[in-house]
């Protein structure tokens, strides 16, 4: 059977973002799914992010990765047909296929870095390709030939103060757009990987941890009717439930068409540890900066420090 190039994606955003006010049909349901998923690992830990001894004050836990479901009790939100159907019409694609779903907790905390959510890349897999990577691959804009598109629908649950989810739907020099509390079980799709947005200040800052910073390996726990910062058996912090943002975040590849789908499949043009490291070599040249590869793809600390450095995301 012959094979189809992949498209080439834009550097531009490919989907306007939509809202949706009904994003489940059994909110109720998502919601005991959150509570059964506690307690909570924080966000580095979660991604394992290496020589790490604090975290933000993030807390995360996957329902679905790699297209399969993780957590169970999940499958029937994995395969939303709301989100399935919103996808196919924001990014005029035929082909939806869930990839990932995972929630978010967040406590009282300074708002956020304007961002924009880690990218895929065709052949860029976990396994040969440290997490921390794919977020330079993405700021540094020299892989949207490998880039798929990818549409993502933020679901909250929260009612209390702040905790805004705002986005820039025309880049940064642009005005910004925000979807404010009161919410429950309303979600906005978009292409987050490439349109920057953040989430608002959640609380007062008279609840906000010092440094909005934890122990790496703290836990949120869910105890009767509030959650708890844990270190070890240490209490960090206690919020009521109705001061923790809550939010169940779903992705989905976007393929116009079946022959797109194929090539991707096929793993036409994949990109190799090897050819990543070259393409960053290239361009450090260029800049005039020390370019030797590393030693060690998942263990040169040194190389992982300048390409952090060098690619980073727009500041606003």
């Amino acid at each position: 059977m012959n094979s189809v190039a992949p498209t080439v994606r834009s550097s531009e955003p490919l989907a306007p973002p939509t809202r949706i006010d009904a994003a489940f049909a059994d909110p109720d349901g998502v919601l005991d799914l959150i509570h059964r998923g506690a307690p909570y690992k924080t966000i580095a830990a979660v991604h394992r992010d290496p020589g790490r001894a604090t975290s933000s004050a993030w807390f995360r836990n996957f329902w679905a990765l790699g297209g399969k479901v993780t957590f169970p009790g999940a499958e029937t939100y994995f395969r939303n047909p709301i989100f399935i159907e919103a996808a196919q019409a924001a990014f005029g694609a035929r082909v939806i296929r869930p990839l990932a779903m995972m929630t978010n907790l967040n406590p009282p905390a300074p708002a956020s870095e304007p961002h924009l959510d880690l990218p895929f890349f065709r052949g860029a897999h976990s396994r040969e390709v440290p997490s921390w990577l794919l977020a330079p691959m993405g700021y540094s804009g020299l892989f949207h030939a490998w880039a798929i598109p990818v549409a993502s629908a933020i679901t909250w649950f929260y009612a209390g103060e702040g905790g805004a989810f705002e986005y820039w739907p025309d880049g940064l020099d642009a005005p910004s757009c925000s979807v404010r509390t009161p919410y429950s079980n309303c979600a906005v799709l978009a292409d987050n990987e490439y349109m920057y947005h953040r989430v608002g200040q959640i609380g007062r800052p008279g609840e906000f941890l010092p440094g909005n910073a934890v122990e790496y390996d703290a836990r949120l726990h869910l105890v009767e009717r509030r959650w708890e910062i844990r270190s070890a058996e240490r209490l960090v912090a206690a919020y009521d439930t109705a001061q923790v943002r809550l939010s169940v975040l779903w992705k989905a590849f976007c393929f116009r068409d079946e022959s797109e789908e194929q090539a991707w499949q096929a793993h036409t043009d994949d990109l190799t540890p090897q050819r990543i490291v070259e393409i960053f070599g290239k361009d450090l040249r260029r800049r005039g900066l020390l370019a030797d590869p590393p030693s060690d793809l998942m263990r040169d600390d040194s190389w992982r420090d300048r390409i952090l450095e060098t690619y980073r995301g727009a500041t606003h």
